[in-house]
């Protein structure tokens, strides 16, 4: 992934995409970004809004781990609350050779379509709720 300029959050910015009731403001958390054997994974906080800040937070993460070129990434959403469109363009230019979105819930499906429905990733992308179905996807991909 790398950073877009212009896609922190601005304090105009809309209020996140939900499955549910308006939110309370959230404080700005951290994604967990690691290494793993063949992939990058990237873990959002649960319960967080996930605003443009975060997100390229983890994105320069990201690039820092793939340095040496482009990696897959297994993206992790699991229970957050809401995903902003700032970060949304953050994550869809993503420099990744491949991103499984890993969910569990309908409300995890609910935020992966919006955070996979903006511009066309240049990159294999697809959404599991099955974590072996996500890495064994991934693996194939792993170059």
């Amino acid at each position: 992934m790398t950073f877009i300029e212009g896609a922190a959050p601005r304090p105009e910015e809309p209020a996140p995409v939900t499955a549910g009731a308006e939110l309370p403001a959230t404080p700005e958390g951290y994604a967990e970004v690691c290494q793993d054997v063949g992939f990058i994974r990237m873990v959002l906080p649960p319960g967080a809004v996930i605003t443009g800040g975060i997100a390229a937070r983890a994105a320069e993460q990201f690039q820092e781990l793939a340095s040496t070129g482009d990696k897959p990434l297994l993206l992790e959403l699991t229970g957050i609350e809401a995903i902003t469109r700032s970060a949304r363009t953050v994550f869809g230019s993503a420099r990744a050779s491949a991103v499984a979105v890993l969910g569990t819930s309908q409300v995890d499906r609910v935020i992966a379509n919006f955070l996979l429905g903006g511009d066309l990733p240049s990159c294999p992308t697809k959404y599991f709720s099955s974590k072996p179905d996500a890495l064994a996807w991934l693996g194939k991909r792993a170059g």
